[in-house]
């Protein structure tokens, strides 16, 4: 990381009230050790103040846009090195991994006293993070998931999709659009567009609609009926696409007994 000769721990505040982020970092420059390098509203606004990566960047959420995640994206590609730490999130299982697949390194909630933002810049500075029990459950548990999932898939010779993806997959298979996406995860539309491209992307396919069948036949989506994922078909069409998928579930039955 980019510490200082005096081991200082330098600190970028990214938030879009000026005043919050300047109060912010007038507290920050008061502590022991803590040296404040850069402020802005957006990414672009830090390009001619910092002149090497930093070692912790506080981001704000930016509810309900949400647009941070963006912000954390983008920074983390600019300063690999650097921790992100997300301020305003809710305790919400959504909110956190959507923060982890941002890139940040820690989250603080709402209610997060200044006690607790200068512990979490001190631990994720020295490479750790503050976690409450709930939280560390909560993400336990998501890494098991996860790794259950990569297994099954290693095993299938699919590519892998994250959590996102295959949440989206599914708002697709209801036949949402972008847009009705965007507002049933409380995201922006671009960031929907972009995991509708990396999904096509990673399973080289042409459309949604392959994709939502794909996931559907390697077992990567909730159980639904034949009707639902033709619903959007001919009428002809549908009948013979929920005929063909009965009659490979009874091949795939009878190679099982």
């Amino acid at each position: 990381m980019g510490r200082d000769e005096g081991g200082a721990i330098r600190i970028v505040v990214l938030h879009a009230s000026r005043l919050l982020r300047e109060s912010l970092a007038h507290v920050l420059t008061r502590q022991d050790n803590l040296i404040v390098v850069g402020l802005g509203a957006t990414p672009e606004d830090l390009g001619d103040l910092v002149d090497r990566p930093p070692d912790v960047v506080l981001v704000d959420l930016a509810p309900p846009s949400r647009l941070g995640l963006d912000h954390a994206r983008e920074l983390t590609g600019r300063w690999p090195s650097a921790a992100v730490l997300m301020l305003g999130v809710k305790e919400l299982e959504s909110d956190l991994m959507d923060c982890c697949e941002a890139g940040a390194t820690a989250c603080l909630f709402d209610e997060a006293s200044l006690n607790d933002v200068l512990a979490q810049i001190r631990a994720s500075a020295a490479g750790e993070a503050l976690c409450a029990p709930r939280v560390a459950g909560f993400l336990f548990s998501q890494l098991r998931d996860s790794a259950r999932q990569l297994r099954r898939l290693r095993a299938l010779d699919v590519p892998h999709l994250t959590r996102r993806e295959l949440e989206i997959l599914s708002l697709i298979e209801e036949r949402l659009t972008n847009k009705e996406i965007a507002v049933r995860l409380n995201i922006e539309i671009q960031t929907v567009k972009n995991h509708v491209h990396n999904i096509l992307q990673n399973l080289e396919l042409e459309s949604r609609r392959d994709a939502v069948r794909f996931a559907r036949e390697h077992g990567l989506l909730p159980a639904r009926t034949a009707s639902m994922l033709f619903a959007d078909a001919p009428a002809g069409d549908a009948r013979l696409g929920a005929k063909k998928l009965a009659a490979g579930d009874l091949r795939r039955r009878a190679r099982a007994s």
